[in-house]
């Protein structure tokens, strides 16, 4: 195993940080104009990533002339591992203390999977730290954790696998299987994901890294079946006034066309839906350059 973070520091166009908010230190990856009133764009990582998922996107919004910030979610990467690390509140709470450790008044928040939940939280609980909002592969979670059709049956199988969790940690930390987990869910023959396995692998290889994003994910989906959980989802579901992108790949196989059915009534300002074609679950790795137009396209409009 990893003897310390130094396996989440890896090199390329981008500093590395640690900040201190919300009584935890979080490990950002960053790059960018550092003015007090560039734009700031704050980048979330799904499951099971960290940081590393962005690697694509971070030259290119530098490049175009926005402060960006790639955080380690808490319990992921080079961030904290604390005894709350699982809950969504204390998660979305989290983002608000980056963006303000971070200097910002507000940013523009991207989010994966797990990480773009994150961003509807975070959108919704504080609206004017939020100028924009893009969600990847992650309808509103008010819609994606209700039973139901709207998430597929492969779906249902990872998640019912979170409450294995000696198994399930084996799996991530292994990275021959973590590559095949990720291959699932990409689209067929896209190396897009894979090609980081050995890097997700290692950095879920820290003390309790992967513990924390298992029960992060089970949380996460027994989260009506909570008091804290229902509490949260009711306070998440004020309609977001922010404008909204989102982001789709349509051969993810976790989640179908009609998981963003009610999407569109959860937002006040102005809305889009891409769906982005020969896609799996994870666009930003597995179809970089078209997503990176979809993304500075919406940034250029805010």
């Amino acid at each position: 195993m990893p003897a310390d973070n130094s396996c989440v520091t890896l090199p390329g166009p981008w500093r590395h940080r640690l900040v201190r908010a919300s009584g935890a230190q979080f490990h950002v990856a960053t790059a960018g104009d550092d003015r007090e009133d560039a734009t700031l764009v704050l980048l979330l990582h799904g499951f099971p990533q960290y940081w590393y998922a962005w690697r694509n996107q971070i030259p290119a919004l530098a490049e175009a002339g926005y402060a960006v910030a790639a955080m380690d979610i808490r319990g992921a990467g080079g961030s904290d591992r604390t005894r709350d690390t699982f809950d969504m509140p204390t998660l979305a709470r989290d983002i608000h203390g980056v963006i303000r450790s971070l200097g910002a008044s507000s940013a523009v928040l991207v989010g994966l999977g797990a990480g773009g939940s994150l961003a509807w939280s975070a959108a919704s609980l504080e609206p004017d730290l939020v100028k924009g909002l893009v969600t990847v592969s992650a309808p509103h979670p008010a819609d994606t954790y209700r039973l139901g059709l709207h998430v597929t049956f492969r779906t249902w199988r990872h998640y019912f696998a979170a409450f294995l969790p000696r198994i399930a940690e084996d799996r991530l930390q292994n990275p021959e299987s973590l590559e095949a987990l990720l291959a699932e869910f990409s689209a067929p023959g896209n190396t897009g994901a894979t090609e980081a396995a050995e890097h997700y692998a290692h950095a879920l290889q820290l003390p309790s890294a992967a513990k924390a994003q298992i029960h992060q994910l089970r949380w996460t989906w027994s989260s009506p079946r909570r008091p804290s959980g229902r509490e949260h989802l009711e306070q998440i579901s004020r309609p977001i006034k922010a404008p909204v992108l989102t982001i789709r790949g349509d051969l993810d196989p976790l989640l179908p066309a009609r998981a963003w059915s009610r999407t569109a009534s959860r937002v006040t300002a102005d809305y889009s839906h891409v769906v982005m074609p020969r896609t799996g679950h994870f666009p930003p790795e597995e179809s970089p350059e078209e997503f990176n137009k979809l993304l500075l396209g919406f940034l250029e409009n805010l």
